[in-house]
């Protein structure tokens, strides 16, 4: 049985390894994004998402198996997009870092993951939104099956190697 848990330090090791299966999966999907030449995610990043309660991770029998971030506010990477959001004005979580053991793949601990940042978000606002690389096939296709809707181009302000993101926007 999976659950979703806030993550701990004591998970930042399973973490970082499940980090090394998306790179694999990136790879040989052909793009770049969160490379090591990027240096991104990294356990800064995790570190920070744990001390700011943002990030979960999804565990069968104790072992973690999957993570995601859920950040409420503003991002500023989303505030110009070549495009058009569902609603501007209405307040969003977004979901970043998403990522699953390799071994996990395809059992649909992505889709719970995503289901349970509807349930969480539901109390603080009215729509999420998550981004992806164009060429990352799954995540794009994960996202329209979880009812996102494309809603055009950002750009990561932080990514200097391939900052371009599928955007996507959905009312909860």
């Amino acid at each position: 049985m999976i659950t979703i848990a806030t993550a701990t330090t004591n998970d930042i090791n399973a973490i970082l390894k499940i980090v090394e299966d998306a790179r694999t999966l990136i790879t040989k999907q052909g793009f770049k994004q969160w490379t090591k030449e990027s240096n991104y995610p990294n356990y800064d990043t995790f570190m920070a998402d744990i001390n700011n309660n943002s990030l979960y991770v999804a565990k069968e029998n104790d072992e973690v198996v999957g993570f995601m971030a859920l950040c409420f506010g503003e991002d500023p990477s989303y505030a110009k997009i070549e495009g058009k959001w569902l609603n501007k004005e209405a307040s969003y979580s977004t979901i970043h870092r998403l990522a699953i053991k390799a071994n996990y793949y395809n059992k649909g601990i992505a889709k719970a993951l995503i289901n349970y940042a509807f349930t969480l978000s539901k109390k603080h606002c009215q729509y999420i939104r998550i981004d992806t690389h164009k060429n990352n096939l799954i995540m794009n296709s994960l996202a329209q099956k979880m009812g996102f809707h494309y809603c055009g181009k950002i750009y990561i302000l932080d990514d200097k190697i391939d900052p371009e993101r599928n955007a996507y926007e959905r009312m909860i």
